[in-house]
């Protein structure tokens, strides 16, 4: 019988191959804990044939794990959805941050507009940051100030 930690450890395992590998791994249920012993959390998708869904939060800036679970195995990938839904919660909480992202993604959009390289892309997202900025700065400072 597997302990929580060896769980989270084959878990920590998939994941690190999906890091570098992408796509879907599949793995057998005879040979690997179920995902609730490591941790995972029951979720809601659509159905595909399997029995249940779960998903295993990673560290800090780190994409869910998503699992489903069939009859014979569990098949793995990395969540993109969840990490969307948390960096909206994260704007939604402090809107100078949505302006921040706003700007960086606005800029990034016209800069791979103009040229059709990464650096077009970045030097863009950049400037969007630069303005995001100044901005930030001058609707922070103090309107008209009296002087004694």
């Amino acid at each position: 019988m597997n302990t929580r930690t060896e769980s989270q450890r084959a878990w920590q395992t998939v994941r690190d191959q999906l890091v570098l590998a992408g796509g879907t791994a599949s793995v057998p249920k005879a040979l690997f804990p179920h995902p609730r012993d490591a941790g995972a959390n029951p979720s809601m998708t659509w159905p595909a044939g399997q029995l249940a869904d779960y998903t295993l939060d990673g560290g800090e800036g780190q994409r869910p794990l998503a699992i489903r679970e069939f009859d014979d195995r569990f098949e793995a990938f990395l969540d993109n959805a969840q990490l969307s839904a948390r960096a909206l919660a994260v704007v939604e909480s402090d809107p100078s941050k949505a302006m921040y992202l706003g700007a960086a993604m606005l800029g990034g959009a016209i800069g791979t507009s103009v040229t059709n390289k990464r650096e077009g892309m970045l030097l863009g997202a950049g400037l969007g940051l630069l303005f995001a900025a100044l901005l930030d700065v001058s609707l922070n400072q103090t309107p008209n100030r009296r002087r004694t």
